[in-house]
């Protein structure tokens, strides 16, 4: 069997803002979620990558694409 790494970042808030930030992951190989629940905005993103260093890798730049947006 294969190994198998998965990362989950999970955010809530303005929903003009979650859906900045779902574009974002598009160019990213993730699934990512964008839900209102009770008028409040969830985005769930889950990244996968079959080696611990290659998860790390995408979840730096999906980290890095976010705080960018964030900041603005």
């Amino acid at each position: 069997m294969a190994e198998s790494y998965q990362a989950t970042i999970q955010w809530s808030g303005d929903k003009g803002l979650g859906t900045v930030m779902l574009d974002a992951t598009t160019m990213l190989d993730c699934v990512a979620i964008l839900d209102d629940k009770d008028g409040v905005t969830e985005l769930s993103i889950t990244i996968n990558d079959h080696t611990l260093q290659g998860l790390r890798n995408k979840v730096d730049e999906l980290l890095i694409k976010l705080s960018k947006i964030e900041e603005n």
